[in-house]
């Protein structure tokens, strides 16, 4: 069934006219990576797109603000899990090009409101730094927001032994039991990995440096997948989508 919110699936006369209603561009931005034993390695791109799919839609209908899911980009930054079979990955200097220049197509055909709206921890460095480039290059501000934004003080009263997100865990097994439970292997039930609980979420501080995820778990999971349930996964999405929508219509209120 033809989905109007995305744009590769619309037809060029369609997308003028979104053009011409000045409709914001959500560009779902994901990996390609494993996670853990349990997770499809496209984990990070599914929940993206599907998220940014749900948020467009109710930008339109709550908001009245037209928006178009433009497509996902599935390949980042994703490096640190490069010890871990199925993982692609783009050098970070190649990963900050591609977005520009995918930034640069959508301005050239009449696009100035444009957000990117990330699943995957590992991008956000690379993307922070994309976006002073991508700035300077366009003349316009593009956005660019986590999908968590906005749930920090709700996630916990969902979440039983994290405060949020971290890998292959609570939280994000539980979304992909709401959103793709065909793709969720059974032993999500029995998987957890570094030894994380409330207590130590997010544990202190540090000073910053790479880390490859062999350093932090020797499962490719970082979290309590086996504590994740569909239920929990409807709450998270629901909260998502709704504080997704609001940002973007803030943005350009």
């Amino acid at each position: 069934m033809k989905d109007l919110y995305r744009w590769d699936n619309l037809t060029r006369p369609e997308i003028e006219k979104l053009r011409d209603e000045d409709a914001i561009v959500i560009i779902p931005l994901g990996a390609t990576e494993q996670h853990g034993p349990h997770l499809p390695v496209g984990t990070d791109a599914l929940t993206a797109q599907a998220l940014a799919g749900m948020a467009a839609r109710t930008l339109d209908e709550t908001y009245g603000r037209r928006a178009v899911v433009a497509p996902t980009i599935a390949v980042a930054n994703s490096i640190h899990h490069m010890s871990f079979p199925g993982t692609i990955t783009l050098r970070p200097e190649t990963y900050m090009r591609m977005l520009l220049e995918y930034c640069e197509c959508l301005a050239h055909h009449g696009f100035h409101k444009i957000v990117i709206l990330n699943a995957h921890g590992g991008n956000v460095i690379p993307t922070e730094t994309a976006i002073i480039n991508i700035n300077e290059a366009l003349g316009f501000p593009v956005y660019f927001m986590e999908h968590k934004l906005g749930g920090e003080k709700i996630f916990p009263e969902i979440l039983e032994t994290q405060k949020g997100g971290i890998h292959a865990c609570e939280k994000e097994t539980s979304m992909m039991l709401a959103l793709y439970p065909e793709l969720v292997d059974p032993i999500y039930k029995e998987t957890k990995g570094g030894n994380v609980t409330k207590d130590n979420y997010p544990g202190p501080a540090k000073p910053y440096t790479f880390q490859r995820m062999e350093e932090k778990t020797d499962n490719g999971s970082v979290g309590n997948a086996y504590a994740a349930t569909p239920e929990k996964g409807q709450r998270l999405v629901e909260v998502t989508v709704a504080n997704v929508a609001r940002i973007i219509s803030e943005i350009w209120a």
